[in-house]
């Protein structure tokens, strides 16, 4: 039923944005006429997203939460990589035509996730079709609506800020002084070659979240608080483990990874500022997460609706100002995490207390993320005379990691149980890497 239901609603909203994508510009909504081209590249992934989501809400629904971490992930990498590609290839025929390739990541990973889900429903021993009175049906439609409402309007909430972003930071940066065809550039800069960055670390964060709504909905039905908040505290541990060397790696290394991805290190400008959404975003998809697993799917939609309303005041006033242009958009968009993050927060200590360990979640990690900054710095610079920028920015990007994860065995930061929350190739890296738990501990 729902899947028959997103089908048409999904394809019913791919076709009108298809279709409108030209009188949108015609009516001066999009303020350059060039934004025509990412609009249609972008328009098959709403058909995609919608059936996507009926099928990964059949999997979670039998607690399978595999497939969806699965085909999250590979959505991912297939969405950067594409964006990655593409952009870059396209960058020669014009911004317009960059943009239109990195938006088209949107459809290759929708693609790739669907081709996951249907290979894993191929699995599936066929089901037969229960009876089930009127009254039972609509009594269950009722609680799916009750449960669902909230999560698929979670999901417009940023796709909503998005299309915002698109009348109001190319008009702003007018009102700072660019030209319309500046404006736009920076916009691209902004909205696909530096976000299409932050998006990838958190193609780990996303399968950590999906994997702990069922670990929490069944230490809160259990009523076991102290395996509730050892879970919570192993997630975020986790995520900040995960998020905070690239958002440092992404601010130290702006401008040249800009110029090793797309020859264009003007870019780092954006990036740079944006780069503290890796961690905001990371801790806002976990603390979501808990939430739903708690069973307050509404939680994370206020949140993230308080974020947006932030972001679009912070967005409208910063990105107007000469001295920050576009950093005042990527500024916004940082907010709306933060903001999220924090209200998420809030929920859950006075649910069930935060765990909050400033040791685990901020000395540790901080002191690693601190060393590997110094190390990536003083690689690239040292470096830079004698491999020119390309291999200096690589060079830089391999000493983080490798310093990073030697700083993080150094101040114990890592266990192996840490791993065990992770869907089932964490699980395999727990258990082949059985030196972390002797190292682990606090």
């Amino acid at each position: 039923m729902s899947l028959r239901a997103l089908f048409v609603s999904g394809l019913g909203f791919s076709l009108l944005l298809f279709a409108l994508a030209g009188l949108l510009v015609r009516l001066g909504l999009l303020r350059d006429a060039r934004a025509y081209w990412p609009l249609v590249a972008i328009a098959p992934a709403i058909f995609l997203v919608a059936v996507i989501s009926a099928l990964r809400g059949y999997f979670q629904g039998r607690q399978d939460m595999v497939p969806t971490a699965v085909s999250q992930v590979l959505e991912q990498l297939l969405r950067a990589g594409t964006a990655l590609a593409l952009g870059y290839l396209l960058l020669r025929r014009g911004i317009e035509f960059a943009a239109a390739g990195a938006a088209f990541g949107a459809v290759t990973g929708g693609l790739g996730a669907l081709a996951v889900l249907a290979w894993y429903i191929r699995r599936e021993p066929p089901l037969k079709a229960a009876r089930v009175a009127p009254a039972e049906r609509r009594a269950v439609l009722r609680t799916v609506f009750a449960l669902a409402v909230p999560v698929s309007l979670a999901s417009l909430v940023m796709p909503i800020i998005q299309n915002l972003d698109v009348i109001i930071v190319p008009r702003r940066l007018e009102a700072a002084g660019y030209t319309i065809r500046e404006a736009t550039a920076l916009f691209g800069q902004l909205s696909q070659m530096a976000a299409t960055l932050i998006n990838l670390p958190t193609i780990i964060t996303v399968a950590l979240g999906v994997s702990l709504v069922p670990a929490i909905s069944a230490a809160a039905a259990s009523g076991d608080r102290l395996g509730l908040r050892a879970r919570m505290q192993t997630a975020l541990r986790l995520t900040v483990l995960i998020e905070l060397p690239a958002f440092v790696g992404l601010l130290v290394l702006a401008g040249p990874i800009m110029d090793l991805l797309y020859d264009l290190p003007a870019a780092g400008v954006a990036l740079a500022p944006l780069s503290a959404s890796c961690l905001f975003l990371g801790l806002h998809q976990t603390t979501s997460g808990i939430l739903q697993g708690l069973g307050r799917t509404d939680i994370p939609v206020r949140s993230l609706a308080a974020g947006a309303a932030v972001k679009v005041v912070v967005t409208y006033f910063f990105t107007a100002l000469p001295a920050l242009g576009i950093r005042g958009a990527a500024f916004g968009t940082v907010a709306t995490f933060i903001v999220a993050m924090l209200l998420n927060s809030l929920a859950i200590q006075r649910l069930v207390g935060f765990p909050w360990d400033a040791r685990e979640l901020v000395l540790k990690p901080g002191a690693a993320a601190a060393f590997m900054s110094a190390c990536v710095l003083a690689g690239y610079h040292l470096s830079l005379p004698y491999l020119g920028t390309s291999l200096a920015t690589l060079l830089g990007i391999a000493l983080g990691v490798l310093s990073y994860g030697a700083a993080l065995v150094l101040v114990r930061a890592v266990r192996a149980e840490d791993l065990e929350l992770l869907p089932a190739p964490g699980r395999t890296l727990a258990r082949r890497l059985g030196f972390l738990s002797r190292q682990g501990g606090s």
